[in-house]
């Protein structure tokens, strides 16, 4: 069956139905022929147009500071993106409408911004220096480059889905900047809930490029840590799914591809019973 919402789509050329009749035809004009039941399929400029959006797409890691971030109408701006984004998000698939993704918006400059700020330069310096990866100088630096280069970012979104297992427990250590062990889902509905969540997001992030904004979902250690999740206010069963950043693009990235379409990424499934 298809549905109305299919059938207006503007995504797609219609063919006149076959059983509709021509004018000519109600008037007793025999010499006129029906419509032929040959389906005959074609692209339409707006699937083309879609098509290529997404196509387009990019993960951005630099972005530049626009003239007027500081001003309130482009502070305006990035809230409304946001919001019209996050309507697109809530369209993913859900199975049994369990809405579990929640979207929490951080404007810069805030005072949650500047806490963001801090944890990601806690975080960065903490785990530089475990990891005794050089100096403790050279570690600080390089935190604070990081400190420095998010705050060039306007907008910050972070997605979390409820119902989870409980995300702090398996702590051993009490580092407040330190990494949680990770708690995967467990059960079909938390698998499927968190499978909506990454389809939400994708949803939004489509929404910003559309609107020429560049974006990058992040899954590092950081979301992982308590001070990030006391920040957007996480409840045990609360996961965060990702840290999304969101400004304007220095530059889209080439797309790197490395399996073929046909064949490879798209198999034909053959089958002899």
């Amino acid at each position: 069956d298809v549905s109305p919402a299919t059938i207006n789509s503007p995504l797609i050329h219609q063919r006149p139905s076959s059983s509709t009749k021509n004018s000519s035809l109600d008037d007793g004009d025999s010499s006129s022929s029906a419509p032929s039941d040959t389906m005959q399929h074609h692209l339409s400029p707006s699937a083309q147009t879609f098509q290529q959006l997404i196509a387009s797409r990019r993960t951005v890691t630099n972005f530049v500071t626009h003239p007027s971030t500081q001003q309130p109408s482009d502070i305006q701006f990035f809230r409304d993106a946001i919001m019209r984004g996050v309507s697109c998000a809530a369209t993913a698939p859900n199975h049994k409408i369990t809405e579990p993704t929640t979207f929490h918006r951080i404007l810069s400059p805030s005072a949650a911004s500047e806490r963001l700020l801090d944890i990601a330069y806690e975080a960065t310096l903490g785990r530089l220096l475990e990891h005794r990866l050089s100096g403790e100088e050279a570690c600080r630096n390089e935190a604070m480059r990081k400190r420095e280069k998010w705050a060039n970012i306007p907008v910050f979104v972070v997605a979390t889905i409820s119902g989870m297992g409980d995300q702090t427990s398996a702590a051993t250590d009490g580092g407040y900047y330190k990494e949680l062990p990770y708690v995967p889902p467990t059960t079909m509905r938390q698998l499927e809930d968190y499978a909506s969540a990454c389809a939400s997001i994708q949803n939004l992030l489509l929404s910003l490029h559309a609107e020429g904004l560049g974006s990058k979902w992040a899954t590092g250690p950081l979301i992982r840590t308590r001070a990030f999740r006391d920040l957007v206010r996480c409840q045990e069963q609360d996961m965060v799914v990702g840290l999304i950043m969101v400004g304007w693009p220095k530059r889209l990235p080439r797309m790197r591809r490395r399996r073929e379409l046909d064949g490879d990424l798209l198999r034909d499934v053959d089958y002899d019973a």
